[in-house]
């Protein structure tokens, strides 16, 4: 019996036109390799944005791969939808929003991935697991300046300071005070992800600068971890846990991600380097030691993705990130629900950049074999099922989501 065709469509928060009238999508390569891809299995891959479903029209326009390059042209309502939206203001939420409530009411979809909370939410879903709260560092919201000092005073590795909302490492920083001279020292990353180190030599100035850096943005404080390795480089684990085609939580790559010496992040984005993990955590820890923190990082991963779905509802699939302190204690920084591809590219692991990009065509496929197009299943949790209503469907973007 012939398979029948579905409609794949990747949502994004905007595109853009070249001089020549030419689309312009982010992520160009991963979404060239979703179509090439979905061709193979008969499934119908396009991208779109709030524009391409003009108000009081029906017809939905999308950017399909076609004669070497994105051609914008009618497609048909889609089947699944792919949310991979990082946007860079309220307009872009809003109009987005509102034309998923349009194109949900013109039919019915399914989302293949789920959205996450804010950070603390998920630390505290994740804290509620008695195995993975020992591989948690404590977080906390920041409230004050003082309340930061005083931290300090008992942290003497110092404390990080971390946005609630974004990645790349954006706006993190590194506080520690002097215990002999009583200064304060601050390393950290610009809002263009540009490092920088300032000392303090009074309390005062201090809270005055700090005030101006994090504004009104929600930051959460953690304590400093030393996860770098005899080189001075930092380095974290990132593993990429998808969806398979039975909508069992399979791993489809690890990498380790190094950054410059001294740096305070591994990220990409921050100049850091992509490598095999089992590789360079074998010159780090020896071969035994590795294929020990490797396994229980599976392990934990794994764990981590149920219990994330058992709090916030189906997800597709996860970038989560590691450190390694050097007792060889594994701790779970960030869990992302829209994870990037590119440590993979970068490293030259062939197998975990294709299973990247397979891995959620054959969900969605599962999706619509299993489902009826107005109900989103949660399978972790207890089989329960969500009613695709545009209330459920349409929770609130977080604006400041940024691509790691």
């Amino acid at each position: 019996m012939r398979t029948q065709q579905i409609s794949f469509g990747i949502i994004v928060a905007s595109i853009a036109n070249d001089e020549a009238e030419q689309p312009i999508l982010p992520e160009p390569s991963f979404y060239k390799a979703l179509c090439l891809t979905g061709k193979k299995h008969g499934i119908d891959v396009y991208v779109f944005d709030a524009a391409g479903l003009p108000p009081l029209n029906h017809e939905l326009y999308g950017c399909r791969w076609e004669d070497d390059r994105f051609i914008r042209q009618p497609v048909p309502l889609p089947d699944v939808v792919y949310d991979r939206c990082f946007f860079i203001d309220a307009a872009q939420q809003l109009a987005c929003r509102n034309m998923l409530g349009r194109l949900a009411a013109i039919k019915p979809y399914q989302q293949l991935n789920g959205r996450l909370p804010s950070k603390l939410d998920v630390y505290e879903s994740l804290k509620e697991d008695g195995a993975l709260a020992r591989h948690l560092p404590r977080t906390q919201l920041f409230q004050t300046a003082e309340q930061l000092l005083e931290l300090t005073a008992r942290q003497q590795l110092g404390l990080i300071l971390k946005p609630s909302s974004g990645m790349q490492g954006r706006g993190i920083l590194h506080v520690t005070r002097h215990p002999l001279e009583g200064t304060l020292h601050v390393k950290g990353r610009s809002r263009s992800n540009r490092s920088f180190t300032l000392a303090f030599s009074s309390d005062d100035a201090f809270k005055h600068w700090l005030s101006r850096f994090v504004h009104l943005a929600p930051y959460l404080i953690q304590p400093y971890l030393e996860l770098s390795g005899e080189d001075g480089k930092p380095f974290d684990v990132r593993v990429l846990i998808q969806k398979g085609e039975k909508s069992n939580w399979l791993i489809s790559g690890v990498a380790v991600r190094s950054g410059i010496a001294g740096s305070l992040t591994s990220n990409l984005h921050g100049g850091g380097a992509a490598h095999p993990a089992a590789q360079l955590l074998s010159a780090k820890f020896g071969k035994a030691e590795s294929e020990r923190l490797l396994e229980q990082i599976h392990t934990i991963s794994k764990q981590t993705a149920e219990q994330l779905e058992s709090k916030f509802g189906r997800l597709a699939e996860l970038g989560l990130d590691y450190g390694i302190d050097r007792s060889g204690h594994v701790w779970l920084l960030e869990a992302n629900a829209k994870p990037g591809r590119s440590s993979f590219q970068r490293n030259g692991d062939q197998e975990a950049e294709r299973l990247s990009i397979e891995r959620p065509l054959l969900y969605a496929r599962t999706l619509t074999r299993r489902l009826s197009p107005s109900f989103v299943a949660n399978e972790s949790a207890n089989g329960r099922l969500l009613h695709a209503s545009p209330n459920n469907l349409l929770r609130p973007f977080n604006v400041q989501e940024v691509h790691r």
